[in-house]
């Protein structure tokens, strides 16, 4: 979903690489403007008000360690990102905000058959950081 709800605002995953016998990396684009330091994967949701894009931070790309995700929220306007809790050995994954502008998704678990179900509160994140700041190295060991 590269364009925003409203129309105004545009998301583009631009290929980075691929993981061996794996899903394909991405740097993002919003609006033209590049997303440093950070890969992401595949798809992009937006809020209904076109605020915040929901998207899936890649760790690592080293393929013995990972996969190592998270799930990001961006406030387009603020341009700044907050990490959700990171996802070792799996995927954070379908994204949709509901009626409530609330983000809900999946923490997916491929080798070990397991979805855990998780959310976040926009509004109710402590952790927003500018964009364009290097990020922090992933807080879980791997």
């Amino acid at each position: 979903m590269p364009r925003s709800p409203d129309g105004t605002r545009r998301a583009d995953l631009l290929l980075e690489g691929e993981i061996r016998f794996g899903p394909a990396f991405f740097r993002l684009s919003i609006g033209g403007r590049a997303v440093p330091y950070r890969i992401f994967g595949a798809p992009l949701c937006w809020s209904a008000d076109a605020r915040f894009l929901a998207a899936q931070e890649w760790l690592t790309t080293d393929y013995g360690a990972g996969p190592v995700t998270c799930a990001v929220l961006i406030d387009v306007a603020a341009w700044t990102i907050a990490r959700q809790e990171v996802v070792v050995k799996g995927f954070a994954e379908d994204f949709r905000f509901g009626e409530d502008g609330v983000l809900h998704y999946a923490k997916v678990f491929p080798a070990r058959g397991e979805r855990v179900q998780a959310r976040a509160a926009p509004n109710a994140v402590p952790d927003w950081v500018a964009i364009d700041a290097a990020p922090p190295a992933a807080t879980a060991e791997f």
